[in-house]
């Protein structure tokens, strides 16, 4: 009787002590590296910088986004694994990138005469969660990006 109790206790306990995770802040995109390039498709690496501003540790896994420049569909964004972000920190989350090289060619112009500035939009989910319990956090962005400074660093 007396472990029932302690067990409703440390369940009651357990579930008031969850809160609601707080996003996670991009700060910077880095260290892009072109792993396979082709006439129809090419894959990016590249870290996305992300401060966690919980204050509990993290993890990231399973990154499905959808990314388009200026409103075309410009390819898919992926990350397989588990990444760990520690509390009030900020960590890389390395990310490919597989462009479908036919939705680049309208943009291409602008990036060389516009100065390489687009609206990027992200859209798709990412799990996030700790102890073994992930959710799935829908990704929904729009911006405008530097597509040229990126590369000069």
């Amino acid at each position: 009787m007396k472990a029932i109790k302690w067990f409703i206790l440390l369940l009651f306990l357990g579930i008031c002590s969850c809160k609601t995770p707080k996003d996670f802040v991009y700060v910077e995109t880095c260290n892009f590296k072109m792993k396979d390039c082709g006439l129809d498709k090419t894959t990016l690496s590249m870290d996305l910088r992300l401060y966690n501003p919980n204050k509990f540790r993290c993890q990231i896994k399973d990154v499905d986004i959808d990314v388009y420049m200026n409103g075309n569909s410009l390819g898919k964004m992926n990350a397989a694994g588990k990444y760990p972000f520690r509390k009030l920190d900020t960590a890389n989350l390395p990310v490919s990138l597989n462009i479908a090289m036919k939705n680049v060619l309208p943009n291409a112009f602008q990036l060389l005469t516009g100065g390489g500035e687009v609206t990027i939009k992200l859209k798709g989910a990412v799990k996030g969660g700790r102890n073994g319990f992930y959710i799935t956090i829908p990704v929904d962005y729009e911006g405008k990006q530097d597509i040229m400074a990126c590369f000069k660093h």
